[in-house]
This record gives structure tokens, sequence and C-alpha cells, in this order.
């Protein structure tokens, strides 16, 4: 390693103090990790999670303005998640699109139509929509970053 090359998430990440993100699926797994990093570095920090007791948990473990659940495949859902988006934090200047499943596997005759859409609406659709939310407030907070997650399984 270089002298002076970064060592840890602090070395890598600046400027987030008081920066508003949203983190989807955020209250367990890879999701409470970045809440945790980001809100360690000083951003307020808004997660949403389609389980009770992570909801529940996550505030135990790291430092949150708002927990909401919401399942990001349906529109409702994301409308109201903004709506406490912008209550809470006043504005958005980070979405971390996190929320995904694990598709079904097999071969394209063995697949269940409905487990095929669940992962879409999921995955995909659940990305869409919660963008399209974020982005009139990214945009009226004169700038902001989406950064959408995805799994290698999906080559």
């Amino acid at each position: 390693m270089s002298k002076g090359a970064p060592t840890s998430a602090d070395d890598f990440l600046t400027g987030l103090k008081g920066q508003r993100v949203l983190v989807t699926a955020g209250a367990g797994g890879i999701g409470l990790a970045i809440a945790d990093t980001l809100s360690r570095l000083g951003a307020r920090i808004v997660v949403c999670d389609v389980s009770d007791e992570a909801l529940a948990a996550a505030p135990d473990k790291i430092v949150l303005v708002a927990a909401v659940k919401a399942d990001v495949s349906r529109e409702d859902d994301v409308d109201r998640l903004f709506e406490t988006v912008k209550e809470k934090l006043g504005g958005l200047d980070a979405l971390i699109n996190n929320a995904g499943i694990a598709g079904p596997t097999g071969g394209v005759d063995e697949i269940d139509p409905a487990d095929w859409r669940r992962c879409i609406d999921i995955c995909l659709t659940g990305q869409f929509l919660c963008a399209r939310r974020a982005v009139p407030l990214i945009k009226a907070a004169g700038g902001g970053s989406i950064v959408s997650m995805s799994s290698a399984a999906g080559r």
C-alpha cells in the first residue's frame, strides 16, 4: 500500500455530514452496514425495510432519523415512504437503492411466473419507483446521488 492511501471508509467518504440519505432494505444485512457507515460519517439516515423485526432492532444498532416499513415494489408504500422522507429529512441528497431479492433459478420451463414477477417487481420496478420519487427531491437539493445495487447473480 502506498503512503497516504485510504485505509477505511472514513478515508474514502468525506463531506457526508448533514447529508440526507434514504437506504432501502436498510434495516438489515448490507443495507444496515451502509446506513451505519453513512450515519457514523454524519449523514442523516432514513431506512425502509419489509421486516418488522429488523425495523424494530435497527434504531438500537445505528443512529436513524426514521425507520419505515415499506415494500419498494408497491407504489403506495413508496409514496408513503417518500412522504416520510420529506417530513423527517426535509429533502433528500442521496438514495441507496439497495432492496432486492434472489430470483428464481432453473430452466425457463421450471420457473413459476409468479416468482419471476415478484423478483422483477422488487429488483427492477422497486428501484424505478424509488428513483422516480427521489429525483425531484435531489434536484431541489441542487444535486445528489442515486446508487442502485445489483447482484452478480443477474449475469
